[in-house]
């Protein structure tokens, strides 16, 4: 029951309780024609509809701020025609209204409405209700009509031409100019450095230097970028900070499968790799702060363990994440895993520095991603 009908309704029993209680027929006569009307509203939503109903969306994914198009298709299977039939479509959080043309006894009709801003997310769409009313709007029922459909809304992204100059690993397997001490592929000899593995202590060539000497590799292994966002609430103090790290993560993924490389996503509970890069993109769609996501170390062993096969990490980060904690993480990762450490910091001035052996880069605003990463090394 509409407004419009309650409010029919109540002048109804209003006026029949005061014809009862002063004898005024003419109230009575108001009581009963409001009855009267409202049983007379029945039939109009008690008659059969039966449609055949699609959605489209087109496209089928699309970037925050755009727009997308909502196509409905019905098919009257009826025995009654439909008079324009008005059809609700929920587009995530949204209510969006398509009037049909009128259906008659099996005609198909399409009509077509635009919904912008969206938002980043998976917003559901439909399923599309048609509203069944009385010519008078005193009562209405709402019919579903088809299936509801996903709209992939994704983080908004920046050409990142490259990750940097500290990546060169070869999809074949072929010596490339990036050296490591996790392969079989003998490259050269150096000084030892606290950290190296003694086992690459090659001593033959120690004891005619003077000094420890040890072996360097060729990384002949697959390349692998793993994206890492921090998915503490703490790290971020404002919503617009986490908004900048997916769209610095999900910039980052093209990046890297443009280049080549396996890409792995990692954030909280959302966890995806050895995917397609499309599919892993997908997946910034429903990244969001997680309050039990844990400490960030352990989100960061975590991605690793998903994904062991790393060979760039690129952890994002919001701009209220201790300093000292960032560096407790990058202090305990394996040494030849390029890491890069993005704070995600709305309104901070952009910035590179290196700590532990690390590059840690500033983002402020979006369009400085594609520059900081160029002079990451």
């Amino acid at each position: 029951m509409t407004p419009t009908g309650r409010a029919v309704l109540l002048l109804g029993i209003l006026a029949y309780a005061a014809s009862t209680l002063w004898g005024l027929v003419e109230l009575r006569l108001v009581g009963v024609t409001c009855v009267g009307i409202l049983l007379a509203a029945l039939p109009w939503l008690l008659l059969p509809m039966h449609v055949d109903a699609d959605l489209r969306l087109r496209p089928p994914r699309t970037t925050a701020g755009e727009a997308v198009e909502v196509a409905l298709t019905a098919t009257n299977r009826g025995s009654l025609p439909l008079w324009q039939p008005l059809v609700r479509v929920p587009v995530g959080d949204r209510t969006t209204w398509v009037r049909m043309p009128s259906l008659g006894r099996g005609a198909r009709e399409r009509a077509t409405v635009t919904v912008d801003g969206l938002v980043r997310g998976v917003l559901p769409v439909g399923p599309a209700t048609a509203v069944r009313a009385d010519p008078l709007g005193l009562l209405h029922r709402p019919v579903r009509w088809g299936d509801a459909r996903e709209l992939f809304v994704r983080p908004v992204m920046v050409l990142v031409p490259s990750l940097g100059s500290g990546q060169a690993r070869d999809l074949e397997g072929t010596p490339s100019d990036r050296v490591s001490m996790s392969d079989l592929a003998f490259h050269a000899l150096r000084e030892y450095v606290p950290g190296d593995d003694l086992r690459h202590v090659h001593w033959r060539s120690s004891a005619r230097a003077g000094e420890l000497l040890v072996r360097q590799y060729h990384d002949t292994r697959r390349n692998h970028a793993t994206v890492v966002v921090d998915a503490d609430p703490a790290s971020y103090p404002t919503p617009e900070g986490f908004e900048l790290a997916a769209s610095v993560a999900a910039s980052l993924l093209v990046c890297a499968a443009r280049e080549e490389y396996d890409v792995s996503l990692a954030c909280g509970s959302v966890q995806s790799t050895a995917l397609p890069a499309p599919t892993v993109l997908d997946a910034t769609c429903r990244i969001a702060p997680e309050p039990d996501a844990g400490p960030w170390a352990e989100q960061v062993l975590s991605a690793l363990r998903l994904a062991p096969e790393t060979s760039v990490l690129l952890l994002v980060t919001g701009g209220a994440t201790d300093p000292e904690a960032l560096a407790r993480t990058t202090a305990t990762l394996p040494a030849d895993v390029r890491v890069v450490v993005l704070r995600a910091a709305p309104g901070e001035a952009a910035g590179l520095v290196r700590l532990h052996g690390h590059d840690t880069v500033t983002v402020g605003r979006l369009g400085e991603l594609p520059g900081l990463m160029a002079a990451a090394s």
